[in-house]
Parts: structure tokens; sequence; C-alpha cells
């Protein structure tokens, strides 16, 4: 049986369209494919799995537990034996590359670099990264009128980049940049602020020429001084040039009467 011109037509039309169809859905899996690849300088060949960071905004990436504390300066879940940031914040500047942790033994939890065992319990908090990044860790903390308070943590790090860099700014774009650092902040700034406006006190800064590791360090601080109001303690680290284990454990706060 023979086709008419008219039918033979339709159908090469037919088939034509199919495989134009066809090649439509190929080059759109090839350009979805090759805009997933986004070059980074990695530090290392592990990768960040969707559980291990937050959610992310436009400009920082911040999740939130219950934050609250007594008006009595107690720190709940402050050796973060709970095994997770229960009653602490995280922070990371959006575009950068690993997280503050929870941990436990002698390994890192995402590069599996060593590090000194937690000072106090069996879990302490880290940061860890493949890629630069920008970290914080945070919480506020309800100091009552008429006390003495004294704040105490363990704080220790390991910087696998050799070297210090301090630049007024916790931006990872910002070259070069690799700094630990600890400040007592007013509870509404910013959480990568820097200015006076919005530090009340610096606890503790790494400096260019300070010794790459630090074994876990008892620290003290006085708060007294801002008896009467509500602050934010935050641990900030930034990385640029290499990995860098900045971590703390056993954070308190003592108060008695004057």
């Amino acid at each position: 049986m023979s086709l008419s011109k008219k039918a033979i037509g339709k159908r090469f039309g037919l088939l034509a369209a199919f495989v134009a169809a066809l090649l439509i859905a190929c080059t759109g899996v090839v350009l979805a494919q090759s805009s997933s690849s986004t070059p980074n300088a990695s530090y290392g060949n592990t990768t960040v799995t969707p559980n291990d960071v937050d959610q992310t905004s436009s400009t920082a990436k911040v999740t939130s537990a219950t934050g609250g504390v007594s008006a009595t300066a107690k720190v709940p879940n402050g050796g973060f034996e709970t095994g997770n940031f229960t009653d602490w914040r995280r922070a990371n500047q959006a575009g950068g590359g690993g997280n503050w942790f929870v941990y436990s033994g002698t390994a890192s939890p995402l590069t599996n670099n060593p590090i000194a065992a937690p000072p106090q319990g069996n879990f302490a908090a880290t940061t860890d990264q493949n890629d630069p990044g920008s970290h914080v860790l945070f919480r506020k903390i309800q100091l009552k009128s008429g006390l003495r308070h004294k704040l105490s943590f363990y704080l220790y790090y390991d910087n696998f980049a050799g070297d210090f860099f301090t630049p007024k700014s916790l931006n990872f774009n910002v070259f070069p940049n690799q700094q630990y650092r600890v400040d007592v902040m007013k509870p509404t700034a910013d959480p990568f602020a820097v200015n006076n406006k919005a530090i009340l006190a610096r606890i503790f800064r790494t400096d260019v020429g300070d010794p790459n590791t630090l074994a876990p360090t008892l620290m003290t601080f006085n708060l007294t001084p801002f008896a009467g109001q509500t602050v934010r303690l935050r641990f900030a680290e930034v990385d640029n040039q290499g990995p860098f284990l900045a971590s703390v454990d056993r954070v308190k706060v003592t108060s008695e009467p004057r």
C-alpha cells in the first residue's frame, strides 16, 4: 500500500518534531550540570552535605534555637552536652564553606583533621571547613543587676594555614583574613559586625605572629560592668588561607553578691 506525498510529509514532520524535543531536553540536562559546578578554592576533597549546613538567606545563613537564658546568668548547654546547638545560634556568611559543629573524639567532624578532645564532658564546639568561609556562634546572656558576673570558657584552636591575618572585618572575601575572636556585643547587633557601636568588649582575638596551635585554655572575663543588661556572647572565625579549627567548650557564667 503506497502512501500519498501528503501522508509521508506529515510523518516526517512528526519525526522531526520528536527529534527536536529530544535535543532540547538533552541540552537542558547539560546546562543544568554545568551550572551546578561552581569553581571554588577548595581546602580538600570533603563535600558539605545538606545536613551539614543551615538554611541560607541572601547575605548569611542563620539557625536559631531558643537562645533564652535565665535572669541568674545561667548558660544552658554551655558545654554542648546535648550533642547539638540547643540554646545557641549560628551564622555563616553566604557563599562560604563549612560551619560550626558539635563534636566528640579527636577528629574534626567534617574533614577528619586531628583536634583536641573536648576538655570537659563528651562534646565541644568547633568550626570545620573545606572552603573559605566566615562562621559565628553566639547567644544572649541576661545579667542580673546587683551581682558580680564572671564569664569563663575553654578556648583552643588549630590553624593549618600557618599564619594569622586580622583585618577589621569578618568577611572571608577580604584577603587575607584568618582569625578567631570572642566578643561581648549588643544583643541586637549584626552577628558579623566589628564596629565599636556593636561591640561592648573584646575578650580574645588571634593576632599576626600568634602560635598556630593553642591547647584547651581556660579563659575568664569580668562581666560585672554589664550587670542589669542583656548582652550577646560571640565566637567568630574567618578563614580564607587554609583550614582552621576554632573551638570552644564549657561556657559558663558565675554570679555572686557584690
